[in-house]
């Protein structure tokens, strides 16, 4: 199912813009159904939705509860994710910080519910903004592209594999970003601004959204 009930809005990944060879991608801003239907399909097929701030952090403290026991340690680190979680970086020192780097690169490896969790991060970010292209293009113009549908009516297979992967990537993120977007915000944003161009990152185990206290990486802040 493709967004149909608005006007589609042309996209160009900033640093290609100028270029008479650059890709146009026609993106349509998502209804709520449909920005509720590309949300199933992440969490139900591809087991990529999101995931919450509190869920992160309970598997963080479980891991230090379980995986600390008896050590004189566990205690300072869990006031240190209190801390962190509270007031942010802000509050700790360099040496908090990478302590806290370092629990999470255990837990990451030894803890099943934290490794669980980043894994699905991982795949959110990576899949998200494919999944919002095939659901919201209408149209590409650019060089070697031959716009089709699949049997599903979303952007074929063979379509994606002929775009450049991080102008594919942009123009995903800027479809996930619209998905959010309320009438209001889209009239003030009729041209994306640079720093929503580019491939989805984060730094942070626990980023907001304007979905909710979410973790994911491909959010409507980009793109989690």
């Amino acid at each position: 199912m493709v967004a149909t009930s608005t006007k589609p809005i042309a996209f160009t990944p900033a640093w290609r813009e100028g270029d008479p060879a650059a890709p146009v991608f026609l993106l349509t801003p998502a209804g709520v159904v449909e920005r509720s239907l590309m949300e199933a399909e992440l969490a139900g097929r591809y087991n990529a939705g999101r995931v919450y701030s509190f869920e992160l952090l309970a598997a963080i403290r479980s891991g230090v509860v379980t995986l600390l026991d008896g050590d004189e340690a566990q205690g300072r680190i869990l006031e240190l994710i209190d801390i962190e979680q509270e007031s942010g970086e802000a509050e700790l020192t360099p040496a908090d910080v990478a302590l806290l780097a370092e629990v999470r690169k255990i837990l990451a490896a030894s803890w099943p519910d934290y490794r669980d969790l980043r894994e699905q991060m991982e795949r959110r970010r990576e899949l998200a903004p494919l999944v919002a292209l095939r659901y919201f293009c209408t149209g590409i113009t650019a060089p070697g592209v031959t716009f089709k549908r699949g049997l599903d009516g979303k952007v074929s297979e063979a379509t994606l594999r002929a775009l450049d992967p991080l102008e594919m990537t942009a123009a995903g993120n800027r479809a996930f970003q619209m998905a959010y977007l309320t009438e209001e915000d889209r009239g003030n944003s009729a041209r994306p601004s640079s720093s929503g161009d580019g491939p989805a990152t984060s730094t942070s185990d626990a980023p907001s959204t304007p979905a909710g206290r979410s973790t994911d990486d491909t959010g409507a802040k980009t793109p989690g």
